[in-house]
């Protein structure tokens, strides 16, 4: 919850936030490939390792300088690696980019340029409460 209306008490109150609420933090939207009712009223999902999702904004999403690709190719779509709670971003199967000896190094992603397709399914407890009814 916002406390304050100063920018940069917000900013500083971003920065400076315990790593759980952090955690919390690196959400995105949920587009699934294949509609499923149990999640209908589900808009936003906390990314987790194991997740499948799809990169909107950036190189990633439609071929850059940074990955070598061609422009208007098609978004990466891939798995959850890992997930940086101190910085927000994620790194994706297949988000890696050349270094000068040749050498693939992974790109990290910010969680805000990408979309949840496919969720991990395997934590009970998580899909408990992503399908619990929310009258």
């Amino acid at each position: 919850m916002v406390k304050s209306r100063k920018p940069g008490k917000q900013r500083k109150a971003q920065a400076n936030a315990p790593i759980h609420v952090m955690r919390k933090r690196i959400r995105a939207r949920l587009q699934l490939d294949k509609p499923d009712e149990r999640l209908a009223g589900v808009r936003s999902v906390t990314i987790r390792v194991g997740d499948t999702v799809r990169v909107v904004r950036g190189d990633f999403a439609h071929g850059g300088k940074r990955v070598g690709g061609a422009r208007k190719a098609d978004p990466l779509t891939g798995k959850v690696l890992n997930v940086e709670s101190k910085t927000g971003r994620i790194f994706i199967e297949g988000a890696t980019a050349t270094k000068s000896d040749n050498r693939e190094e992974a790109v990290p992603v910010h969680s805000s340029n990408v979309v949840v397709t496919k969720l991990d399914e395997t934590d009970k407890l998580r899909m408990q409460r992503l399908t619990a009814n929310r009258s």
